[in-house]
């Protein structure tokens, strides 16, 4: 399935790629990917050694082989700066999560947010999604205050807890019966539709 949304930020253009199975061929992609995601561990559940062969096995298991997430690049000029998701579609209530928000490059202040706008207008055009939804950690503040300034609004907190697994460290839910004091968390949050913002803002 080729896809290709084409977004407008200020005074240029660009484009978002869903990426598809020949994608984890490329190996300069997967390169560039599995170094986004090592600059970025903190903002992930899991820490762990990233290699070109683990994000390749990571692409393929967790990104083509998942029939409810979509994983889009982020174009300007043909230079790749992040990428952006759709994950977990619920078509009864036709809901779905804003997922793996990466800024991989510091140019072009702002085009994130604007990413993620084009990215919900595709959903509501072309799939019909009507609500969205993230999931965010706590000690994030600067996504945080990003998808506030979406319309996304805080509806509930899951409580994290960091445990050793074969592969690296990893934050895991706490168990609900067991009242454990932890400092960290995931933010569940919901978009407001009334207060979303135009495309051309961020």
């Amino acid at each position: 399935m080729n896809v290709v949304i084409d977004c407008n930020f200020t005074n240029f253009k660009y484009k978002l790629f869903l990426l598809t199975a020949d994608c984890s061929h490329d190996k300069n992609l997967m390169e560039l990917i599995g170094r986004w995601r090592k600059e970025n561990e903190i903002w992930f559940l899991s820490q762990f050694e990233v290699t070109t062969e683990r994000t390749i096995k990571w692409f393929r298991e967790n990104v083509i082989e998942t029939p409810d997430r979509l994983l889009f690049i982020i174009d300007v000029d043909n230079k790749y700066i992040g990428h952006v998701g759709l994950f977990r579609f619920d078509f009864e209530s036709m809901m779905c999560e804003i997922d793996n928000i990466v800024r991989g490059e510091p140019e072009y202040a702002g085009i994130m947010g604007n990413a993620v706008l084009h990215l919900m207008d595709w959903g509501k055009t072309n799939i019909g999604i009507k609500n969205y939804s993230l999931k965010v950690l706590s000690n994030n503040e600067r996504a945080i205050r990003l998808y506030k300034r979406l319309g996304f609004i805080e509806i509930s907190r899951i409580p994290l807890i960091q445990v050793q697994r074969k592969e690296g460290l990893e934050w895991v839910e706490a168990p609900k019966e067991h009242d454990i004091e932890t400092d960290r968390y995931y933010i569940v949050m919901k978009l407001v539709p009334r207060i979303i913002r135009s495309q051309n803002e961020y």
